[in-house]
Order: structure tokens, then sequence, then C-alpha cells
């Protein structure tokens, strides 16, 4: 456990899901295309990629990404776009 919770991160990935999650809720019909040919609304694809971050950060590989970080920014993404949403920013 020591191991796990001095592990130091480095990088902005964590604020890239969150902005991926507010798109999502923002603009949820827009048509994404995923390597170019195969086309997916934005909402299913912020729902697949958000279960698949869960899924590898439970499984707990040691692939070096702060897989529960990306999650972390998605859960603040969210609440960000709620917070607008009631301020009427959005």
């Amino acid at each position: 456990i020591y191991r796990i919770i001095n592990t130091p991160t480095v990088g902005a990935s964590g604020a890239v899901f969150g902005i991926l999650l507010a798109f999502g809720m923002m603009f949820p019909n827009t048509m994404l295309y995923v390597f170019f040919a195969i086309p997916i609304k934005a909402k299913y694809f912020v729902i697949i990629y958000g279960v698949a971050e869960l899924y590898f950060g439970i499984r707990g590989t040691q692939d070096g990404i702060a897989h529960f970080a990306h999650l972390g920014g998605m859960v603040f993404g969210f609440f960000m776009v709620k917070y607008w949403k009631k301020k009427g920013v959005y």
C-alpha cells in the first residue's frame, strides 16, 4: 500500500478527461468518428471510455497510466457542467 499511495504522477490527462466529459454532456448527440470511420454519438463514447478507465483502474495493471486520475477529471467535469447550467453560464 505504501508504494501505491506515494506514487507521483505527471500530466494533464485528468483535465483532458474533464473536458471530454463536459463535451459529452453539452453536445451529447454530436457524432464522433473513431479511427475516422466508426460513427458514435459523443455521449456513448464518453460512457464507454469512462467504463474502460474504471475497468483498467480496478484491474490494477502496472501500465503506468493513472486511470483514477482520469476518472477524477471526469467527475470534476461533471460537477463543473452542472454548476454552469445552474448559474446559466451554459
